[in-house]
């Protein structure tokens, strides 16, 4: 097999929860991502699901996802044996991603001016919530906290109801995303210049980020997008597009089309005079969505869906988990793949995001908490046998 596109450099991975994504995506395209966990071991591993909702620190499916082809070292960054091995991995290393709050690693020696003495090109991207600087620095954050000050929150769910926070972590996983291609920049200018550098990446920024057209519409024409439910959040006389999401025979679909399209509509469901309706669509959107209620309600959701897309509606079946598993369409593109794991029972895992075809995704399974000491240890720093047993005693690694 070729090899990943970023195969040959490694990557200290110091990050918690869903900013794990990061060190993810370094180790699909290659790196040697080298997990840093405390005896505890990452967070995300106390994460639920697990299989028969019984916890256990190998089996967390978001571990598995979130730290797959990665390799697990456990070292005690409380104690100064511990940091002084840590900062002898930083030195054989290219690059370092931690999600600390700011302060923390500098507390301890850790930090980048600090990290540099040793390793003068290190790139390294800090990963928090609100950054390392700010009047909101040094507040604690989350996903929720995330998109209620970077502007999902307002704009999700119903009119007339308060507000609803999306499903997962959505810009805690896209701040992660940010900083895996600030590695990739970083290296790239490191190995122009001689020079390192360190990326500071707040999932704050990325939230608004993602959430940019919304304030450019405002600072524009001074529009102020409001909760539309299930409609696409453009839906209002400005902006007339029919999107809704509509029940059928088995579930749901998603119903939409454009002000280039509309009128294609009625071509999909003739007789129950749509045409009129169509003259303004956002007038007519709750009698629109009674006539599409009326067409849908003795059609399966992929009977209607590929009625819809064979006249290019881009109508979408609203798939169920055991759907998704089964979809043929992430079937023929290989996405989902199966890990073999010598704890947690077999399961599919997401795979590569995009297909690569010269330097392909690594596929391979999470790490067991500290599976990797011995070895990292010994083919990175050149530690013997007895050096690491005598580590291992005092208690600084595990």
């Amino acid at each position: 097999m070729p090899e990943g596109a970023l195969s040959g450099l490694r990557v200290l991975d110091l990050t918690e929860g869903s900013f794990d994504y990061a060190g993810r995506l370094l180790a699909g395209l290659g790196a040697d991502v080298i997990k840093v966990e405390p005896r505890t071991g990452d967070p995300v591993r106390a994460m639920p699901p697990f299989p028969g909702d019984s916890p256990h620190v190998e089996t967390s499916a978001r571990h598995l996802h979130l730290n797959a082809a990665k390799r697990s070292v456990v070292i005690d960054l409380e104690s100064e044996p511990g940091r002084d091995a840590f900062r002898r991995l930083v030195a054989e290393s290219d690059a370092l991603i931690e999600s600390f709050t700011p302060g923390y690693l500098a507390a301890r020696g850790l930090g980048y001016d600090d990290l540099i003495a040793v390793k003068p090109d290190l790139v390294m991207a800090s990963i928090t919530h609100f950054g390392q600087d700010g009047p909101y620095a040094a507040f604690q954050g989350s996903e929720i906290v995330d998109v209620a000050l970077g502007g999902y929150l307002k704009l999700t769910g119903d009119h007339d109801r308060e507000p609803v926070k999306p499903y997962d972590d959505l810009t805690t996983a896209h701040a992660a995303v940010h900083a895996a291609a600030a590695v990739v920049i970083g290296l790239f200018h490191r190995d122009a210049t001689g020079e390192g550098d360190w990326f500071d990446v707040a999932a704050i920024d990325a939230a608004v980020f993602l959430l940019g057209g919304v304030a450019q519409i405002y600072q524009f024409d001074g529009h102020i997008p409001v909760r539309h439910g299930a409609r696409l959040m453009f839906t209002a006389p400005k902006y007339p597009y029919p999107s809704t999401i509509r029940p059928c025979l088995d579930g749901y679909v998603h119903a939409h089309s454009n002000n280039r399209d509309a009128q294609r509509l009625a071509v999909l469901m003739p007789g129950l005079g749509l045409e009129e309706l169509l003259d303004t669509p956002m007038g007519n959107a709750d009698a629109i969505d009674e006539k599409m209620d009326e067409w849908l309600a003795d059609k399966s959701k992929f009977e209607a869906v590929r009625r819809a897309q064979e006249l290019r509606l881009p109508f979408t079946e609203v798939l169920t988990p055991a759907e998704i598993l089964d979809d043929p369409h992430l079937a023929a593109r290989h996405f989902l793949v199966e890990l073999p794991h010598p704890v947690a029972p077999s399961s599919s895992q997401p795979g590569a995001a995009g297909i690569l075809s010269a330097t392909p995704w690594r596929h391979q399974r999470a790490p067991l908490l500290g599976e990797h000491t011995d070895a990292v240890l010994n083919d990175v720093l050149g530690l013997d046998a007895a050096e690491i047993a005598a580590l291992r005693g005092s208690g600084v690694i595990a």
